[in-house]
């Protein structure tokens, strides 16, 4: 996404068998947007190839938004969101799996309804601005340092400690990032409470070209 486009939710063109990763320690008041490079992640696990966001080049999608509720609450089901907000929704989380797992995993247990639980997670995804190499389609070899510098320049008031950043190692043993997670305190940028933050000095941005 170029520097100055509005946010996530500006890209054109999840979990299936296997889940992403999470970082655990949200407590109540502390949010966690996690967010997904499709293309590496359709790639890694060829399960996912008949996936929307695989088959129609997303650049991204949003796995969902953790709300510090925890996920033992016994409550769940099929999240219910009208037409227009489904559309909505859609540009970010376009694949149903995905949007139920969040919702039984991160919605449920909260006081939220479903319709105000993904509306925070369009608001959350519309507001962020993303480096432009994650949305160009193109492959990347990049600088940690250089790439969290970019991501906080964009976004006033993040910091590097309310960032993680996820990798997984594809052929050749190349360290390719995979998820992002942002970190909130109620609205606003925060520290996140615990990190896997395994990508190392240098990581692969991986394009669908």
């Amino acid at each position: 996404m170029s520097q100055t486009a509005s946010g996530l939710l500006l890209i054109a063109s999840f979990l299936f068998c296997v889940p992403a990763h999470s970082a655990e320690g949200a407590k109540v008041g502390q949010r966690i947007l996690m967010i997904e490079m499709t293309p590496a992640m359709c790639a890694i696990y060829p399960s996912r190839a008949r996936m929307r966001q695989c088959l129609e080049g997303y650049s991204l999608t949003v796995a969902g938004l953790d709300l510090g509720y925890g996920d033992s609450c016994g409550r769940g089901g099929t999240p219910k969101l009208t037409p227009l907000q489904l559309r909505v929704v859609n540009r970010v989380m376009p694949d149903a799996t995905v949007r139920n797992q969040a919702w039984r995993r991160y919605g449920a247990c909260s006081p939220l309804r479903s319709s105000f639980y993904f509306r925070q997670i369009v608001t959350h995804a519309s507001q962020l601005k993303l480096p432009r190499e994650l949305n160009t389609g193109n492959s990347y070899t990049v600088s940690k340092s250089r790439f969290l510098r970019q991501l906080t320049r964009l976004n006033p008031g993040m910091q590097a400690s309310g960032v993680d950043l996820i990798c997984q190692d594809a052929s050749r043993k190349q360290s390719v990032l995979t998820e992002i997670h942002i970190c909130y305190e109620g609205s606003s940028f925060g520290r996140c409470p615990a990190t896997i933050d395994n990508c190392g000095s240098n990581f692969i941005i991986s394009g669908d070209r």
